[in-house]
């Protein structure tokens, strides 16, 4: 197969959106015309709108998303995995008081 050597990276996008609710639709273009296309709608609709450094209010707004992203991927790591001896990051007060037997 042409794409074979591709399939570890689909199987770890399908992966990450199961995990965080996201859905992943497999589409077919007819041309490479109508894939410009899309693209350029893609771009226009959720891209252009929100810049990553300018203004400034929108670098803001996608720190929050990231942030907030981080911290969930931290918690379903450390829920599967729990906290490692080396780690020495400050308990969340938020996951303290929820169970106070966490370590």
């Amino acid at each position: 197969m042409l794409w074979e050597w591709e399939r570890p990276h689909i199987d770890r996008l399908l992966w990450n959106a199961r995990t965080f609710g996201r859905e992943v639709v497999q589409r077919y273009f007819a041309n490479w015309r109508a894939l410009g296309e899309e693209n350029q709608r893609i771009w226009e609709t959720y891209y252009r709108p929100r810049p990553a450094y300018e203004p400034w209010d929108s670098w803001q707004a996608w720190m929050r998303e990231y942030r907030a992203l981080v911290r969930d991927v931290q918690d379903i790591a450390e829920e599967h995995n729990g906290r490692l001896r080396h780690d020495r990051r400050p308990i969340r007060q938020d996951r303290q008081e929820r169970d106070p037997s966490s370590p």
